[in-house]
């Protein structure tokens, strides 16, 4: 039997568009799996009663700001819901948005929660992002755990006991806002955004980005590290660039024992500075297909009070940074003071006050990238 060359053609268009059918209801269907996973790592900071009520803005779906409008569900398909306050759809792309404020600061913390713990726990990584759009500048500040502060709702303790206070106390939500509240108390600026990720979602990301590349600056010997069911360990770094795994890089961000907690805050930014620059060589910051693989993976461990748009709007900002440029400041050993009794240690008022304006950008610095 012939073929004609015809009805080749006619079959090949045919698989063609049964392709291009299968990809589309595959975007169809992931991006309501992205907004499903992004809705889930939201929340909303409780009202302080030191603070003023704030009503939420509502937001525009995340998948539509990317793709525009979900396809129409073909014949036989049932039709999902997003899972998400609906808006019309915007024509805008992540590459097109710019970001609508001038400066942002973010606060970010890690959590240690072991697997067999409930409930809130301290952040034993506080690190404050400072983002200035017009200049382009971003800074780093780590804070270290065991500062002893103030709690805006009153009482004192260390900082990072601010967000389990804050939710056991205020209840959901109110962990952010006493985290972030107590840390603009602190330095005496405004905390806009926090994300929270605990120590498996940390890995998680690695694993995601395939590995991350330290430079060692000097070698590492913790004889006592402590593992997740209360025993401890030997771990060690040679000095040199390395490439890390999750587990591996998790090690190197929270060891302290062959320095201090004022050297692990330089290993966390340390790290920080390498997931972004992976992610950049990557191009996952503009890659816009397999994102429930990523919203997939992250669920579960990290927690936000960033909107769908302004995490667009960061994402477009952050590849225009340039990381060598990236300045890293930390409240070090060199600005506290010992405190008597139960208390740890505070620091001192005038060098905060220099820390903050060279984080901010009002004085001149010499902080660089590493």
């Amino acid at each position: 039997m012939i073929v004609s060359p015809r009805r080749i053609l006619s079959g090949a268009i045919f698989i063609a568009s049964l392709i291009a059918v299968a990809a589309l209801l595959r975007i169809g269907l992931e991006w309501r799996q992205v907004i499903a996973d992004v809705n889930a790592m939201i929340v909303t900071p409780a009202t302080l009663p030191t603070e003023p009520v704030v009503t939420p803005t509502p937001q525009p779906a995340v998948a539509e700001e990317v793709f525009g409008p979900p396809p129409a569900p073909f014949a036989g398909q049932p039709t999902a819901s997003p899972a998400s306050n609906s808006a019309p759809a915007a024509t805008a792309t992540a590459e097109a948005l710019q970001l609508s404020r001038s400066e942002l600061n973010i606060l970010l913390l890690g959590t240690d929660a072991r697997p067999d713990e409930n409930g809130p726990t301290r952040t034993d990584a506080i690190v404050l992002v400072h983002v200035a759009r017009d200049t382009g500048r971003v800074s780093m500040l780590s804070i270290p755990r065991d500062l002893w502060v103030s709690y805006p709702t009153g009482g004192e303790g260390r900082i990072n006991a601010a967000y389990a206070v804050g939710e056991h106390r205020f209840g959901p939500g109110g962990g952010a806002a006493l985290a972030k509240s107590t840390v603009s108390k602190l330095l005496g600026i405004p905390v806009d955004y926090f994300i929270l990720i605990n120590f498996e979602g940390f890995k998680k990301i690695i694993d995601i980005i395939g590995g991350i590349e330290i430079d060692v600056p000097k070698p590492i010997y913790d004889p006592a590290y402590p593992t997740d069911d209360y025993r401890t360990i030997e771990v060690s770094f040679a000095a040199g660039r390395q490439w890390m795994d999750s587990e591996r890089a998790l090690i190197y961000a929270r060891t302290r024992h062959a320095d201090s907690d004022f050297g692990r805050n330089q290993r966390q930014q340390q790290v920080l500075m390498a997931i972004f620059q992976r992610v950049r060589e990557r191009g996952l910051l503009q890659q816009l297909t397999s994102l429930d693989d990523y919203t997939g993976a992250l669920r579960g461990y990290v927690l936000t009070d960033l909107n769908y748009r302004m995490m667009l709007e960061l994402a477009s900002f952050a590849r225009t940074i340039d990381t060598q440029q990236i300045l890293r400041y930390a409240i070090d050993s060199s600005s506290i003071v010992e405190l008597d009794g139960n208390a740890t240690f505070s620091v001192r008022p005038q060098a905060l006050r220099r820390i903050v304006a060279q984080f901010t950008g009002e004085a001149v610095s010499t902080a660089g990238g590493e």
